[in-house]
């Protein structure tokens, strides 16, 4: 029990300087806004659901309820997203040491909760040299449907499910996020294929419910598709993909970068696994598979245009600790766990100290406050001195302004090549029914040349009061109102 709370005290210092030192940058980004943008506009500015086009992946649970949740609490699109950081991780840890159990039953429970806390808190500080890390802090990042194959393992392995619980989460889940279907049901498949017989004849009984719950969020997602406006994913040819994914990886391999490392890493504990799971359990090979489908789901489903695209592949890296730890101690199990707690303390000793003397305390944000955008800080500096009523942007900039304006700025994405209303990740009303009065244009990202040719010459331009960055005032916005429906007339 000694280990588990030092675990547990190790974890929570590690959380809190990762999130102290993490880029303020993440809490801005299309990831961490997408489902505080949805609720500040339905909650705040009564705007309708039908109007919104949704992410392909649109998350609906459980982020959207837990979002909610904690902007209710705290106020603000900063207050969530950190809360919901704070929440999730603890979560991760828990669930990570109740997965390691179930790979290794025999092991006493305390160390394989310890070896899950010591896992996510090396994640947690080697995220500074791996940004992908950071987005198992965020929502809309499939973290959350990564957290649900953790959860629901383990009762899938004793094939003893509380089926009024397990099974309307796991319907929900997979209508939110389809990525389960390759991070939960087909591992899952593989692993009792290899154990039962590869036709599934002799699959437990509790597997018909199973993929039938999967089948069921399936269908709950393609009819969702008929009432609202779900975007589809931006993919490219599998061949195309599956050059750049190669190349990235060779590069990064070549430049000894972590995430080409992890890949190599990722695929040596998946292969580990499965060679080892006729011995020690199917759990071994559902981890092995789970490995495996991630780390080629980007290029061979078009997914990877770029090393962005790796953070699909995100959860098979943080299984890479825990596996290394669980393969190399189950054979000697009477020495096997403080050997591998020691191995990790060691390694979250040392970036724990790289990350707390090689930091430029200045660009801490957990010691300078809370982290505002520019542009917000800008839009709402001028909002007290003028009276346009909302502005227009480009569609980064839209999204954080619209999330953390003190002042409840309205702001709306444009198209950079057309400068027609966007409607992604947005709501047509936005464009169809805007605010009458002055407009506000941010010409940064969209070009001031395109903007005088499209819009015509602003009336006055405002400069904010804490930087160099401009807002072009325009009093006379029948233009900017045409260029804006534009989009939903063709289409009506």
């Amino acid at each position: 029990m000694i280990w588990l709370w030092a675990s547990f005290v190790i974890f929570l210092i590690s959380l809190a300087v990762s999130l102290i030192g993490a880029p303020k940058e993440i809490f801005w980004s299309s990831e961490a806004l997408y489902l505080p943008s949805i609720l500040i506009d339905i909650v705040r500015e009564g705007g309708s659901l039908r109007g919104w086009s949704f992410a392909p992946t649109p998350y609906f649970f459980p982020d959207l309820p837990l979002v909610f949740l904690f902007g209710s609490v705290t106020g603000n699109a900063f207050g969530a997203i950190l809360t919901y950081a704070i929440f999730q991780s603890l979560v991760f840890g828990g669930l990570l040491g109740r997965f390691i159990h179930s790979i290794e039953p025999k092991m006493r429970r305390s160390g394989s909760y310890s070896l899950g806390l010591l896992s996510a808190s090396f994640l947690f500080l080697l995220a500074e040299k791996f940004p992908t890390l950071y987005y198992l802090y965020l929502p809309s990042s499939h973290t959350s449907a990564f957290l649900i194959t953790l959860w629901i393992w383990p009762y899938l392995r004793k094939e003893r499910v509380r089926k009024y619980l397990v099974f309307p989460i796991l319907i929900l889940s997979v209508f939110s996020d389809r990525i389960l279907l390759f991070t939960l049901f087909l591992p899952a498949g593989l692993a009792w294929a290899r154990r039962y017989g590869r036709w599934g004849v002799s699959f437990p009984l509790i597997s018909v419910r199973f993929f039938a719950s999967g089948a069921l969020g399936f269908g709950l997602y393609s009819l969702s598709r008929v009432v609202l406006t779900i975007q589809s994913p931006n993919k490219i040819a599998t061949g195309e993909s599956f050059t750049l994914w190669w190349s990235d990886w060779i590069d990064s391999i070549l430049n000894l970068e972590l995430q080409g490392i992890f890949l190599i890493l990722a695929l040596v504990t998946a292969f580990w696994s499965l060679a080892k799971s006729r011995e020690w359990g199917h759990s071994l090979a559902f981890a092995g598979y789970f490995q495996i489908i991630l780390i080629f789901l980007p290029p061979l489903a078009g997914l990877y245009s770029g090393p962005t695209g790796i953070k699909l592949s995100l959860p098979a890296f943080t299984l890479v600790p825990v596996l290394f730890g669980v393969l190399v101690s189950l054979p000697r199990p009477e020495f096997g766990t403080n050997a591998r707690n020691i191995a990790l303390l060691g390694a979250i000793l040392g970036l724990a100290f790289f990350s707390i003397f090689h930091r430029n305390p200045d660009t801490l944000w957990g010691l300078q406050g809370f982290p505002k955008p520019n542009e917000a800080s800008c839009i709402d500096d001028l909002k007290e001195t003028d009276s346009f009523v909302f502005v227009i942007s480009e569609p980064q900039k839209a999204r954080r302004i619209f999330a953390y304006s003190d002042k409840r700025a309205l702001a709306y994405p444009v198209d950079f090549s057309t400068l027609e209303g966007l409607h992604a990740i947005s709501n047509r009303e936005w464009f169809l029914f805007p605010p009458e009065g002055p407009i506000g244009v941010i010409p940064e990202g969209l070009g001031e040349h395109r903007i005088r040719s499209f819009y015509g010459e602003p009336s006055r331009i405002l400069t904010c009061p804490k930087g160099k960055d401009s807002l072009w005032i325009y009093e006379n916005t029948d233009k900017i109102r045409e260029f804006l429906q534009r989009p939903f007339q063709k289409t009506k």
